[in-house]
């Protein structure tokens, strides 16, 4: 809990900090990268001082240049921040649109090319969709998770179809990411963090190149089946 007092003290601080600097440089130079590294420098202060470890396997198949739809399973609030923090370059996330509402961070995010989805709202949710799958076509990353909300289990909650029509209609491939041990260390409803590692694994990049919208329940499935994968061996080691 001490940690957890600590943190909620000293980020909303950086982020403060870093936006007094960040913002006005990347609006003269008019290039967004500065806010992207001062976004993984303070994740990087908060994993050390909550006294997490990242570990990664396969994170030689993604290079400075590398251009895909992300995906990643989704059940702690520490999970996305560390998956963000290990993918290179300039990496766009579709957030909720409450995000937006965060004085300097929504500021920052615009900046980023991030963009707001108002669950909440279907024709809303398809044009962010569509403005998503325009800017990933353009060579920008996406970094989503298709769940579209933490898992109060641990266990993979059924894919929602959003992510995945930005990936065909993008026309970009698709990298699966499974991520074990953030559940465990803030559960959802939970505030006070764990010290302890995450493991984060970068599956092999799924081609979507021609396929077409009735193509999606197959590439569902795809992605899928390697983070079922992952979960089930970390289940079995958690229990042995």
């Amino acid at each position: 809990m001490i940690t957890s007092l600590v943190l909620a003290i000293v980020l909303p601080f950086y982020t403060f900090a870093a936006g007094l600097v960040g913002i006005p440089y990347a609006l003269l130079t008019k290039d967004a990268r500065i806010l992207f590294w001062m976004g993984r420098l303070g994740v990087r202060i908060g994993f050390a001082l909550a006294r997490i470890r990242i570990v990664t396997h396969g994170i030689e198949k993604i290079s400075a240049d590398s251009h895909f739809i992300y995906m990643m399973n989704h059940n702690s609030n520490l999970d996305a921040p560390a998956v963000f923090m290990k993918l290179p370059g300039p990496v766009r996330v579709l957030g909720k649109k409450e995000l937006f509402q965060l004085p300097v961070l929504a500021t920052a995010m615009r900046m980023g090319g991030f963009v707001p989805v108002d669950r909440s709202n279907r024709e809303r949710a398809i044009e962010s969709a569509r403005s998503a799958a325009r800017i990933a076509a353009s060579g920008a990353s996406f970094l989503i998770a298709p769940e579209g909300t933490r898992s109060r289990t641990g266990d993979l909650l059924p894919f929602k179809k959003g992510g995945f029509h930005i990936a065909i209609d993008s026309q970009v491939p698709v990298l699966p990411i499974t991520v074990v041990g953030a559940f465990e260390l803030m559960p959802p409803g939970s505030y006070a963090i764990r010290p302890g590692v995450i493991e984060i694994f970068f599956h092999d990049p799924i081609e979507t190149k021609g396929l077409q919208n009735r193509d999606r329940f197959e590439l569902i499935a795809k992605v899928r089946a390697p983070m079922e994968e992952v979960l089930a061996r970390h289940r079995a080691s958690t229990v042995l």
